[in-house]
């Protein structure tokens, strides 16, 4: 084929880790994206965590300032520069307001509408910012991503948007993707060192968000170890948000010396910590999809998580589910998964299957009907049950667990 008739894809990739699952998300997309064909991939950045990315990077300004005055300006009806005019069609795993000005189109992922559900987590300036944001972005976007059906809701009564504009895909975690994705013994035990960590220890790999529910976990895991004194807890996430007040909290329980927190860690060590744990506790009050627990189901650890919003849909029968607005109920899940390991082991197993499917040939599939999509018959949306399949099908659990 003739490079030069080529259709060129831009992808915006402005999450850095701070973003928690966003920048994991954004990642996965690329490495997805190499085993799509047919298209000259740019992506369009801020940040130099893509700098060994497998594309070209282009500069793209997204200052406060920037972000303001593009947003401005589409409100106000006034057009700004199209930073993406050499390009065909767009890719957005992440929001910039400079889509708003582009003549391209573009498909943008929506990974929830949070602020509608727990506004208290968020300042009045913060939550006008983001409807605003997304209300103007929905309306331009071709097509809407999502990774559940209860996002997807969210989107289309929230937006009044035309359910057939919004598709499901799934993204795996970029661990799958990639074909040493296996911990070594040595990277294991070096972590195990390093860390001092415990024979046995729950995971909570999380940015401090006040969503995170850290301190119904604290509690939580203070009732557990009554009754499983051996038990640690072992956290990640930069020091922001409600950490301190978090780490006070365990102080004052008298549990300062049973909960670390290792701060960020390499990609390495994060899957070398999901073999070492016992198992993983998901006790946030909203996720559109968990990746920590994607990457618990492949590494074959045990996985207890809240039965809120998409999780159910997205753990099935293959982990214990909680109440995350109850310490009582989480320390119920946690034990357990503590003290029947071989219930625990029927979960791992559990979780391994439903990850069995997740492979990256089928995701680089979606993406590929999804940008065909986009570059012939952007006007026409197709039947959103048949054309784009899950790239994880999921089975609801049932509510009586």
């Amino acid at each position: 084929m003739d490079t030069s008739d080529t259709p060129k894809l831009g992808l915006v990739a402005l999450a850095t880790p701070r973003h928690g699952g966003t920048y994991q998300y954004t990642r996965a997309m690329i490495d997805a994206l190499k085993l799509v064909h047919g298209y000259k991939i740019t992506i369009y950045t801020d940040s130099q965590f893509y700098a060994d990315a497998p594309f070209p990077t282009r500069p793209l300004v997204n200052s406060r300032i920037t972000q303001a005055l593009n947003l401005i300006s589409a409100e106000l009806g006034w057009r700004r520069s199209d930073p993406f005019i050499e390009e065909d069609i767009l890719l957005a795993p992440i929001y910039s307001t400079a889509l708003l000005h582009t003549t391209r189109p573009f498909a943008f992922t929506l990974h929830d509408l949070q602020e509608h559900h727990y506004p208290n987590h968020f300042s009045v300036f913060q939550r006008f910012w983001r409807h605003a944001v997304n209300r103007q972005i929905t309306k331009k976007a071709a097509i809407i991503l999502c990774e559940s059906k209860y996002v997807k809701e969210d989107i289309v009564r929230i937006f009044n948007v035309d359910k057939q504009k919004v598709e499901i895909i799934v993204s795996p975690p970029p661990r799958l993707l990639n074909s040493d994705r296996t911990s070594t013994s040595i990277v294991i035990r070096d972590v195990k060192t390093k860390y001092n960590l415990p024979s046995r220890f729950l995971f909570y790999p999380a940015q401090f968000w006040p969503h995170k529910n850290h301190s119904r976990l604290i509690e939580a895991f203070g009732r557990a170890r009554k009754m499983q004194p051996d038990l640690a807890l072992v956290l990640t996430g930069r020091p922001q948000g409600t950490f301190r007040k978090v780490m006070k909290q365990a102080r004052t329980a008298g549990l300062e010396r049973d909960i670390r927190h290792l701060g960020f860690v390499q990609q390495d060590e994060l899957e070398a910590l999901y073999e070492l744990a016992t198992m993983l506790v998901m006790p946030s009050l909203f996720e559109s999809v968990s990746i920590p627990i994607y990457e618990a189901f492949m590494a074959g650890t045990p996985v207890a998580a809240a039965a809120v919003l998409a999780i159910p849909e997205q753990v099935g029968d293959a982990g214990v589910l909680f109440d995350p607005h109850s310490p009582d109920s989480i320390a119920s899940a946690i034990l357990l998964l503590a003290n029947d390991p071989v219930r625990a082991s029927g979960y791992a197993r559990k979780g391994r299957e439903r990850m069995s499917i997740a492979t990256s040939k089928r995701y680089a599939s979606n993406l590929q009907s999804l940008l065909e999509r986009l570059r012939l018959d952007v006007s026409q949306p197709s039947d959103n049950n048949s054309s784009l399949p899950l790239a994880i099908k999921v089975t609801p659990a049932s509510t009586s667990r």
